[in-house]
């Protein structure tokens, strides 16, 4: 963990690169320095069927949920969320030339529900350097 899930209006593919996107919000979670790197996940879904305040088909949105293991305190978890925000904001601004929402949600994970005991990318990191 983390991970984060981007979802966003499918008209935001002609305004952006989302895979350099992805690589700028995987650089800054790592950036954070509070995430293991072999944990780290970021996709892209972009969503087909939507509508946008009153309905005009240029507005596009870009949500982002950045989900996390338990046991960083609220500040940490807050001081990264506007890291990975503002990462966003930057890369986005120069680009969007539309009316756009960009959002961010931060959630912490239960270590209860959380099952993730099956990842040999962190012992293959480790490995490589």
């Amino acid at each position: 963990m983390p991970h984060l899930t981007v979802e966003y209006s499918a008209n935001v593919d002609r305004l952006i690169d989302m895979q350099a996107f992805c690589t700028a919000m995987r650089d800054a979670m790592v950036a954070t320095g509070i995430f293991p790197l072999g944990g780290i996940r970021v996709r892209a879904f972009p969503c087909e069927t939507y509508v946008i305040a009153d309905g005009d088909p240029a507005h596009a949105y870009l949500h982002m949920i950045c989900r996390a293991g338990h046991g960083r305190d609220e500040e940490t978890r807050q001081k990264a969320a506007e890291q990975i925000y503002y990462a966003a904001e930057t890369f986005l601004k120069p680009q969007i030339t539309t009316p756009f929402a960009l959002s961010l949600d931060f959630d912490e994970l239960s270590p209860v529900t959380s099952l993730k005991r099956f990842n040999t990318i962190h012992e293959y990191l480790k490995a490589k350097t």
